[in-house]
Parts: structure tokens; C-alpha cells; sequence
């Protein structure tokens, strides 16, 4: 998945703003199967609620509203940087 307004792909470990400027982290990224370390859990075939599964787009974990799931690219995340595994700017 890219951000809709930059030709950059969203990468779990980047620090982004969503739903209206609140601060968060991309966590996993299912379109690539991966996410950062402590996420592998989401990582899952297992259906969740609605019987489906957590299987494309990013999930982002936001300051004040917690886990967001974006099935689709949405102009409500918007890229600020990229850090490493260890939250490091890279």
C-alpha cells in the first residue's frame, strides 16, 4: 500500500498521523507480511470479528485511539518518518 498524496510505500515502523492529525505507528503490514517486533501475534490467518481475517493493508497503532486497521489506501495517513526496529530514525 502507498500513501494516496507521496509515491512512497507504507512500511510497518513508520510514524504517520491518522484520523485527523493523532499520532501513531504502522505496526504490520499484511500486503507485505511483516510488522515490527512484539506485533507477530497480528500476523495471523485466524478469522477475527465479522469472520474475516487481518490479510491486506497496515495497521497502525495510534496515541489516543489505539489499534486502527486501513484495508485500503486512505488519505487520513499521512507519512511523517520512517524508524528502524529498534525506533530510530532511518
Amino acid at each position: 500500500m502507498r500513501y494516496v498524496n507521496e509515491a512512497r510505500s507504507i512500511r510497518a515502523g513508520d510514524s504517520v498521523l491518522v484520523e485527523g492529525g493523532v499520532k501513531g505507528v504502522v505496526v504490520c503490514d499484511f500486503d507485505h507480511w511483516n510488522c515490527l517486533s512484539g506485533y507477530e501475534s497480528w500476523l495471523s490467518k485466524v478469522e477475527v470479528v465479522g469472520g474475516t481475517s487481518l490479510s491486506s493493508g497496515v495497521l497502525v497503532e495510534a496515541s489516543e485511539i489505539g489499534m486502527v486497521h486501513y484495508a485500503e489506501p486512505d488519505d487520513e495517513i499521512v507519512f511523517l518518518a520512517s524508524i528502524d526496529a529498534d525506533h530510530h530514525p532511518r
